[in-house]
């Protein structure tokens, strides 16, 4: 390689005409208007505008860095260009001053189209190329292929892309159709190793793959993971030392081999798949939060990749190049193209000295995931020794935090989610918050549809959507959080509970209500809460009532029939609590004749809200702690705001720990939501500084929502740890000596069961470091062991029932107790032997629980039995929890 770089960038070539539109005049009647003022001006566009970024960045490196580039380039003198000059492609935007929140920007108001010129010059021209002696002894090229020709004439590129042994690197901006022409063809054969392409997300999607859109973000990375590997249209490009899909100003995927270069010490090459993600957007979110359109996306991104090769062509940092095209694009659309013409006469350009300010920043603005293969737990090739994601779903929530989950669920609630989850997809429809990626993608499907729904003008039929979930899970706050953010201050919310209807005309005076709102130019939002209910002993038997408005938009009343207008049904159940379960029990004739897949042709979307509570066992819903600090954070700040202090710009909640982790791991909230709004609102609170455990309702109120002694158990639980910690230990290794000594044993440097004697017979304070573990591992199993047999610790603080204990638990605890033993001892490198040594790490109880001798059994059952003892001193007894 040359001391000096030498860089080439060539490729389709534009010229942007853009015409800047000043609206001076008030109203939006269409006249002509005297102050009003249009300009057009141009700037090379394409693999010129590219160009002339890239050389701003060669010599932004050459001047900070002491680098030294050379750069070749399109030619962007625009002399004597005309719009339709048969030299050039045109395009053409009518721009527009849009508000950025601290002063107006020039933004793409309206594309308005390409003009493709009917023959081709070649990019770069034999003047630029006089002075080079050999054109292929190049450092980096950067094409930039648009699909306007460029591709399919030979001669544009063969001269720069000879085969060679010490192949440059080459940055592929890539237009649709993708990985197609003889361009794409000569590069994978020759330089496969040594290419990075760069496309978009849309750009994939207009080749014939088939990647989703606007649902989830895990959903969408494994979409375009799989296409790029198994789509055999575009899978050429998983064959790259690269590939960058951006999800313009909202993230992108890049599948790359690791290292770039394809050398190792090792010989090992893995392939990186990497989502990078803005958590509280999602693909096309950040744009609509700032109208407008912009040009040049896609070439500040790979500018941005090109930046970290210019700094090393050996060890290019990728994903902060990425990070900073990124950057480069949200800061391109938030403070818009530069006006350099005077007083009322923008003349536009590219801020190619901003942009390259904005590249050569360390940021670090988006999230990292490493996308987990979509086919990794397919047979054959799954690992058995790694089990999938609970509910088959890969989240990026699961691989962050499936270690912590309590931990990091308390934070959420005394800071917040968006400050604990910050490289955590969000999932926020106004006032709703969720990081459920089931949850996220099915209200982003009913966001979509809404959306589209209301766009119409005139739509002949309402919209239908099913919403399932336990009583008391959110249904109607979720939906109409979801509506009133598309159309905020549009919506007007019904409700009405088909179980308390007694007749079919009922029905009909809730569908005038429904015409009445849609008449008053409001859009009405109409809960039909438990539609699912039997009418007339007929199971299901309301749905055969809603057929007709719902495909035909109109009710009949006598021989009036009535138009209901625009309007939102949602079908709230109240005896199915997911979609999957609607309908199911009822025989095959029933299930016909109740309408039910009538009904559900009907349907345009559907919601399962899942709520506070675990869907069925907690190992397989192991995220309902994270929902439920959702949730309470957000009934604090509802019910409590003053609870709250600020500290850092962040909102912190003061709450009592034990309250907390009540809030958090009671088993089960008899009324979902409604529950957990209600102890917050019985609690005494009004006058308090802090949710404090004394302003908490008593056990007998707590009953209406959960298992009141449960409840308390767990606000009063012990922490574990420091002093509290030692004390129990040494509580428990007293016990362990007071048996001994009752058998006869003495103290011995050696375990002896003949000679009665044993090395721990010593205080607890002079006890080797690893017995001390022992003991306070045994002490912070104790709560485990109880709750797993249906036993919880209260303080003593009264005379509790009478009953013995452990009962018929004996053999489990005493088996679960060994097998805490064991683990803790094998953790710590110990192995089995005839004879125990202590030293060696040695041990004859190494055994699993059936092979074990009725001598050492009897030692563990004698451990369960003495938890009372060791509790009393810490002032707690041992209940049994209710049934």
């Amino acid at each position: 390689m040359h001391s000096t770089k030498r860089v080439i960038v060539t490729g389709d070539v534009t010229i942007d005409w853009n015409l800047a539109r000043l609206r001076r005049s008030k109203g939006k009647i269409q006249r002509w208007g005297y102050d009003d003022c249009t300009r057009a001006t141009n700037q090379p566009g394409g693999a010129a505008l590219l160009g002339d970024l890239v050389d701003a960045i060669t010599r932004d490196l050459d001047e900070n860095m002491g680098s030294h580039h050379t750069i070749i380039k399109p030619k962007s003198s625009l002399s004597n260009i005309v719009p339709g000059d048969n030299r050039y492609h045109h395009s053409y935007a009518l721009w527009s001053l849009f508000d950025n929140g601290e002063k107006k920007a020039w933004r793409v108001e309206e594309y308005l189209g390409l003009d493709r010129c009917p023959e081709i010059e070649s990019p770069v021209s034999d003047e630029d190329f006089q002075s080079v002696d050999d054109l292929t002894q190049n450092d980096l090229l950067v094409l930039d292929d648009a699909g306007l020709g460029f591709r399919d004439h030979h001669e544009n590129w063969s001269t720069i892309l000879k085969p060679a042994d010490n192949p440059p690197w080459i940055l592929l901006k890539m237009a649709q159709p993708v990985a197609q022409g003889p361009l794409w063809e000569h590069l994978l054969e020759h330089f496969s190793n040594r290419l990075i392409v760069v496309t978009t997300v849309n750009d994939l999607r207009r080749t014939e793959v088939q990647i989703s859109e606007g649902l989830s973000w895990e959903r969408t990375a494994q979409d375009v993971v799989w296409e790029l590997v198994h789509n055999p249209l575009v899978n050429g490009l998983a064959r790259c030392a690269a590939v960058v899909v951006s999800f313009d100003t909202a993230g992108a995927v890049t599948l790359w081999h690791s290292p770039l270069s394809g050398t190792t010490s090792n010989g090992v090459i893995t392939k990186q798949r990497h989502l990078l993600f803005d958590p509280k957007v999602i693909e096309r979110m950040w744009e609509e939060s700032h109208p407008g359109g912009m040009i040049g996306y896609t070439t500040c991104l790979i500018s941005g990749v090109a930046y970290q090769f210019m700094i090393s062509l050996e060890e290019p940092d990728l994903l902060k190049g990425i990070q900073s095209g990124l950057a480069a694009m949200r800061d391109l659309h938030l403070f818009g193209y530069e006006d350099n013409g005077g007083a009322g006469r923008p003349n536009l350009i590219f801020p190619h000295h901003r942009i390259t300010e904005t590249l050569g920043k360390e940021t670090i603005t988006f999230a990292v995931a490493d996308i987990q293969d979509p086919v990794r737990f397919l047979p054959p090739e799954a690992d058995d020794s790694e089990k999938a994601p609970a509910g088959g779903y890969w989240t990026i929530l699961h691989d962050r935090y499936r270690e912590n989950l309590e931990q990091v669920s308390e934070r959420i609630v005394l800071y917040g989610p968006e400050e604990t989850l910050q490289d955590v997809p969000l999932g926020v429809f106004g006032d709703l918050l969720t990081v459920d990626r089931q949850e996220i993608e099915s209200f982003r499907s009913i966001h979509t549809l809404v959306s589209e729904y209301l766009s119409q003008d005139r739509p002949e039929r309402p919209l239908s959507i099913a919403v399932f979930g336990a009583p008391g899970s959110g249904k109607s706050f979720g939906i109409t959080q979801v509506a009133k953010s598309i159309a905020p201050g549009q919506i007007e919310k019904l409700e009405f509970n088909l179980s308390q209807f007694e007749s079919a005309e009922e029905l009909i005076d809730a569908l005038h209500q429904v015409r009445d709102v849609a008449l008053s130019g409001q859009i009405p939002l109409v809960f039909w809460d438990e539609f699912d209910t039997p009418y007339e002993d007929v199971p299901l038997g309301w749905l055969r009532y809603f057929l007709v408005p719902m495909q035909d938009g109109k009710f009949r009343e006598e021989q009036l029939v009535h138009p209901i207008g625009r309007a939102i049904f949602v079908f709230a159940g109240g005896t199915s609590t997911r979609m999957e379960d609607f309908g199911r029990g009822l025989d095959s004739e029933t299930y016909r004749s109740s309408k039910v897949p009538d009904f559900i042709s009907r349907l345009k979307g559907f919601v399962n809200i899942l709520g506070p509570n675990p869907q069925g066992k907690i190992e397989a819903d192991p995220y309902s702690i994270i929902r439920r600090a959702i949730l309470l954070r957000s009934i604090m700040h509802r019910y409590a705001p003053h609870l709250f202090d600020k500290e850092d710009e962040v909102e912190v909640l003061n709450i009592d720990r034990g309250v907390l982790r009540a809030f958090l791991k009671t088993s089960e909230y008899k009324h979902g939501i409604r529950s957990m709004e209600s102890i917050g609102a019985m609690s005494q609170l009004a006058e308090k500084q802090a949710f404090e455990r004394s302003s908490l309702p008593s056990e007998a109120q707590l009953d209406l929502h959960v298992d009141g002694q449960e409840f308390l158990s767990l606000v009063q639980q012990m922490d574990l740890s420091g002093e509290l910690l030692e004390k129990l230990a040494e509580a428990a290794h007293d016990v362990f000596c007071a048996q001994l000594h009752s058998e006869g044993f003495q103290y011995g440097e050696k375990s002896d069961a003949d000679a009665k004697t044993h090395s721990s017979l010593v205080p607890y304070d002079k006890l080797p470091d690893d017995e001390k573990v022992q003991n306070q591992d045994l002490v912070r199993d104790i709560a485990i062991k109880l709750a797993g047999t249906g036993y919880i610790m209260i303080p003593a603080r009264s005379n509790e029932p009478a009953f013995e204990f452990p009962g018929d638990n004996l053999e489990d605890m005493a088996e679960l107790e060994h097998e805490r033993w064991m683990r803790l001892k094998l953790d710590a490198g110990w192995l089995y032997a005839p004879q125990t040594d202590k030293k060696k790490h040695l041990h004859a109880a190494l055994l699993p629980w059936e092979d074990l001798s009725e001598e050492d059994k009897e030692k563990d059952r004698l451990m369960v039995r003495r938890i009372p003892q060791i509790l009393a001193h810490a002032g707690y007894t041992i209940v049994r929890m209710r049934d």
